[in-house]
């Protein structure tokens, strides 16, 4: 049977990417701009900014490292949220995280990081930011390497910082990383010397006394001009640009999608985040956007992408919204194609699908050519390969469809290597 690739894992960082990887003289500068650790007690303890941080969960439930193999939705459903449950040893050691992949039928995986993904836009000390991207890639290159190859990380780069972050990309390349990791989030490329939530709320206030904005200081979206060096180089290297979203619960509304849902859910009285079945493919959605009406596929044709944790149902009426606002207002001056789903069909792109995303069956002649599965793994949520497969089977879809929805596209896009 040909192997099976999950193009959407993760790891939970451990506190050993504090302890061991970042340098001794930078240890105290890094952990003041972001660190996090799990007490003797269970609960999480987020430093942002030199302060406390608003954490990922409500509740003391680590739903993003939480799931392990045999778990169904009702075991899931009937932990206790109030209290401190361990997570997974597989979100940070490579021996169990083996015997989940050994357990679950997968062969290799593309690993991201989850707390990393979602607090690098908010820490304001760019240096700081640009040290411990340095030691999380250090860290995952060991984690990974420690499994044999079968884990396949992502790098990732200070990108509130562009020139620092082609340094680390092409450090990165040199270590042997794939592919890069994007966020598809504003970054303040300035640096914010009140700190990030004081300069958004002066700009929020000149906004409502109808005083001009200075654009010069607003945060630039992670596809825009200042990151198109990034994106270049990564042609030039070979390397795939992983867009992953975060749920940015913990982050203000201007830098992504999910901390207005969030807010708005709390101000409703809603006891639980609602931001995941939003955020992730709003995000992903914008990219999309934003990539059609700048011309970046066609301007870097060879630039593989790899979009994951939005799911794929979603991409049809991306391209058709984008296609009738294009013909509409044109691309706002840039000489770009008014038919998106063409330029699509011919870009070396991927969208993750979930294992219970059954409008994939349905409709895999439409959008089965550019997915490949992904199982979230170890978040609340995770589907397995097997759930995945008897979902496709299911819609009557043929077997070397599955096969390829399974790990072959894949494995072209991510150029790894596979069982003969």
């Amino acid at each position: 049977m040909p192997e099976v690739v999950d193009v959407d894992s993760h790891v939970y960082e451990p506190a050993a990417l504090w302890d061991d990887y970042v340098p001794a003289a930078d240890r105290e500068r890094v952990r003041r701009a972001f660190s996090s650790r799990i007490d003797a007690d269970g609960a999480v303890v987020t430093t942002l900014n030199g302060e406390p941080a608003r954490n990922l969960n409500r509740t003391r439930l680590i739903r993003q490292a939480i799931w392990r193999p045999g778990m169904t939705i009702d075991d899931v459903g009937d932990l206790d949220p109030e209290v401190a449950h361990p997570i997974n040893p597989g979100a940070s050691d490579p021996a169990a995280r083996v015997a989940d992949m050994d357990a679950l039928g997968i062969d290799r995986a593309v690993v991201y990081p989850t707390l990393i993904n979602e607090y690098l836009p908010q820490i304001a000390d760019r240096d700081a930011a640009a040290v411990l991207c340095r030691a999380y890639n250090d860290w995952v290159w060991d984690f990974s390497e420690a499994t044999g190859g079968r884990l396949h990380p992502v790098a990732v780069v200070p990108l509130q910082d562009p020139a620092a972050a082609l340094d680390e990309l092409a450090r990165a390349h040199g270590k042997g990383f794939r592919a890069a990791l994007f966020r598809p989030a504003f970054f303040w490329l300035e640096d914010p010397s009140s700190g990030i939530g004081a300069q958004m709320l002066q700009m929020m206030a000149q906004m409502q006394s109808g005083l001009a904005v200075d654009t010069t200081t607003l945060p630039v979206f992670v596809e825009d001009r200042p990151f198109r060096p990034l994106f270049e180089r990564c042609t030039e290297l070979g390397m795939v640009v992983c867009v992953h979203p975060s749920t940015n619960v913990t982050g203000p509304d201007a830098i992504s999608h999910g901390g207005f849902a969030e807010r708005v859910s709390q101000r409703i009285g809603v006891s639980h985040s609602i931001v995941e079945p939003i955020a992730y493919m709003q995000d992903a959605d914008l990219f999309v956007t934003t990539v059609f009406f700048h011309g970046l596929f066609e301007d870097l044709p060879e630039l593989r992408v790899a979009i994951a944790h939005s799911g794929t149902t979603w991409v049809p009426l991306a391209l058709e919204k984008c296609e009738t606002y294009l013909w509409l207002g044109g691309g706002g001056g840039a000489p770009v194609c008014l038919e998106p789903e063409e330029v699509w069909d011919r870009h070396p792109v991927l969208t993750s699908f979930d294992s219970w995303e059954r409008p994939v069956g349905r409709m895999v002649k439409r959008i089965g050519d550019k997915a490949a599965w992904g199982s979230r793994y170890p978040h609340h949520d995770t589907g397995t390969p097997a759930e995945a497969r008897s979902m496709l089977e299911g819609f009557g879809v043929d077997a070397s469809t599955v096969d390829r929805l399974l790990g072959g596209y894949a494995s072209q896009i991510f150029g790894l290597p596979v069982r003969a």
